[in-house]
Order: structure tokens, then sequence, then C-alpha cells
């Protein structure tokens, strides 16, 4: 052990007395461990976050949709699917209607409205702050009730708060519509992502509806029976799967469409997940060329110590001379090609891991954004690890070619 502490101290005099050239040798590993330290962090961060967001968006939900004009779905389907799948808790009509809102008449708003029953509340994202949500009571007796997000209220009533106040809903050309009472406000949709897949950004108001009260209020209650779409809410979406093969069975044997592909059932579960594993497949081709430069670097090392050994030819000489053993001239080569690297890698950490927080701080200050470079110290200490590993494999050749040198051709080499 002793020993091995006295190489190293030989390791890093050799570094000390030659500042420039060591620095310059370590440079290619600080840029390729910086790189793959600060990309790493970044992804997995990043990752981490789009994980978070899809799995808020998907949720314990699929949407199930007719393909066909002339294929409707009934009370009847639903209450089917109850009895056939124990994992289904709910299921509801799932329409939505592009309109307009007002309140008194003073100014019209763009509105997108979502038409279901009771159970819609448990399919959606974000909570209800204010109020309640409406009731089967409700939906059963045609009530001109709704639920608004915060942002639509501020929009049109100047307060968070608009329980209790009334809002005008229209839809189509004409305006047909009604005055409904706002029973509840939900939470915004705060996330840019959810605004993309979800979104209707740039709808003034968000209004969830019961079915029923909607299309009675303008005037489809005598044309439509049924509805060409529903959300089926689960007890876990590890069911996803086997309910939604279950599902598309069961409604094509109903509406005795087998085989017509006239039913698409969605899964946000599955979409998010091939998503997120591209996200991870980007993460390591980008990491995969971040790495060459970490070979680059480790030539370098290699060349140096070529360099080193021609230099300190003499002093092999006369330690060989001394008694020294090829063992001996082996280890303390290695040693020092470890030293430089494991010190570049230690400077590409630190570089990597404050590259990070910077892009981090621009990201969030720049956009909406929120972004956490995702650290793991495991990550960190095998990078370590792994940078001294480049320095020992590639000081090897050299290492070899110093311990090989007998005394007297080092000694003749030096005059």
């Amino acid at each position: 052990m002793g020993r091995f502490i006295e190489y190293c101290k030989i390791a890093f005099f050799n570094i000390k007395s030659n500042k420039v050239r060591a620095f310059l040798t370590m440079l290619g590993i600080i840029i390729g461990i910086s790189s793959v330290v600060a990309i790493v962090s970044l992804g997995n961060g990043f990752k981490k976050a789009i994980d978070e967001e899809l799995s808020n968006l998907a949720g314990n939900t699929l949407e199930v949709y007719a393909m066909d004009y002339d294929l409707y779905f009934y009370d009847e389907d639903l209450e089917a699917l109850m009895e056939k799948d124990r994992h289904i808790v709910g299921i509801s009509p799932l329409i939505t209607l592009n309109g307009e809102a007002s309140y008194k008449d003073l100014k019209n708003y763009t509105m997108s409205a979502k038409l279901g029953n009771e159970l819609l509340d448990e399919a959606a994202k974000y909570d209800i702050i204010y109020g309640r949500y409406f009731t089967k009571e409700e939906c059963q007796y045609n009530e001109k009730v709704c639920v608004i997000d915060k942002s639509s209220a501020r929009k049109i009533f100047g307060t968070e708060n608009a329980v209790g106040m009334t809002i005008n809903l229209y839809y189509g050309y004409n305006k047909r519509g009604d005055t409904f009472r706002i029973v509840g406000i939900r939470d915004d949709n705060e996330s840019q992502l959810g605004d993309m897949i979800i979104g209707n950004g740039s709808v003034d108001v968000h209004a969830e509806v019961p079915y029923n009260s909607f299309i009675e209020a303008i005037g489809l209650s005598a044309f439509l029976d049924g509805y060409d779409a529903m959300v089926i809410i689960l007890d876990d979406s590890k069911y996803a799967s086997d309910v939604l093969s279950h599902t598309k069975a069961i409604l094509e044997a109903r509406h005795d469409i087998r085989g017509e592909n006239l039913i698409y059932v969605l899964d946000y579960n599955a979409i998010f997940s091939v998503i997120s594993s591209s996200l991870t497949m980007i993460t390591l081709l980008i990491m995969l060329v971040a790495a060459i430069s970490l070979f680059v670097g480790g030539i370098g090392v290699m060349n140096i110590m070529l360099v080193s050994v021609t230099e300190r030819t003499k002093e092999i000489g006369i330690r060989k001379a001394l008694g020294a053993r090829t063992g001996s001239i082996l280890t303390q080569f290695l040693v020092e090609a470890g030293s430089i690297s494991l010190l570049g890698g230690v400077i590409g950490i630190l570089l990597g891991l404050g590259g990070a927080e910077f892009i981090c701080f621009l990201i969030s200050n720049l956009t909406k954004a929120t972004m956490i470079a995702d650290f793991n110290p495991f990550f960190i200490l095998g990078i370590a690890l792994f940078s001294m590993s480049i320095g020992v494999f590639f000081g090897i050749y050299p290492a070899r070619k110093a311990a090989k040198l007998s005394p007297i051709d080092a000694l003749r080499r030096a005059k």
C-alpha cells in the first residue's frame, strides 16, 4: 500500500511539473466526461418530468370512438361493459363540441364544451378547486349546470370563484343553447405538453356539461339517442391492455361488426410508453456521440505517455539498474496515466454538473417550463471510475514499453 501511495506521489509530481501538457492531455477527457454528465443529467431530468406529465395525462382511462357515422353507443352498451369487465369502475359519454360562451350577452368567447355524465369527473386530470361536480340526479333530470376551469372564470367574471353564477353556452351558427349555472371550478391545465396533446389552448372557455342537458339545450335530443364516443374509467391503469381488447370485442359483438375495425379504443398509456422509450433512445444516441470524445481523449493520454517514456528513458534505466522490477515500472506509468484521466474526469464531472444546472436555469427563466437536472450519485461515481479506467487502458501500451526497457539500452538512449 505504501508503495502504491509513493507511485501516486510521483504521478502527481510529474503532472504538476508539466501543468500545460497535462491539461491539454486531459482536455479530451474533460470535454467527453462533461458532455456525458450534462446530457445524462438533463436527459434524465427531462424524461422524469415528461414521464410524470404523461402519467398525469394518461391516468387510468380509455377512450372509445365509433369510426362510422351510422354507429352509435347506447346506455345498454355501457351497462354491458360494466357487467362483463370487473376492472371497469365507470363509463361516461365523451362528446366535445366547440361553440361560444357569454355572460349576460356582454361579450362572446370561444368555447369548448365536454359532454358526459357525473363519472366524467373521474376521468379528469385536474381537481375541482371551488364548488363541486354535477351529480347523477342533475344528469338524469337534465339540469342546466356546468363546471368551468379557473382561467375561464377569470376571463369572464374577473374572479376564480364563480360558483353560483350563470353562463350562456351556445353551439352552431344560429347559436342554439341556454343559460347554465356554474356548480364547480376546475384547476387549470398549466402544462404546455397537456395543451399540445389534449389542449384546445386557444379556446377562451373550457366547460364540462351534462350530456343530456346540453343536447336538449341545443335542440338535438329528439334526433340523438346515442353517442359516438365514451371514456372508460379503470380501477388500475395496468389492466388497460386487457380492458381494451375486452371492450372492443364486446362492442363489436353487440353491434354485429366483428372484424370491420369500426371501433377504436385509445390507450394514452401505450402511446406515452412509446414516447418515453423514444426519449431514452435519443438520450443514449446523444451519449454515444459524446462518448467519442472520450475515445479521442484516451488516444491523447496514450500519446502523452509515450512522450513521457521517451523523456524519462534515463530515469527508467537508472531505476532498473538499481533493481527496480518490471512490475514496478509498469505500475508507476499506469498510475500516472490513471491519475491524469481521473483528474480530467473529476474536472469534467464538475463542469458537466454546473453546465446542466446553468441550462436548466436558462430554460426555466426563458420559458414557462420548469426543468430540473436529475443527478444520479451512482452514475457520477461510475463515470469517475470509467474516466480513470480509460487512462489505465490507453496507458497499458506506453507502460509496457517502459517496463520492457533493459537498463543498458535505456542508459545508452539517454546519452
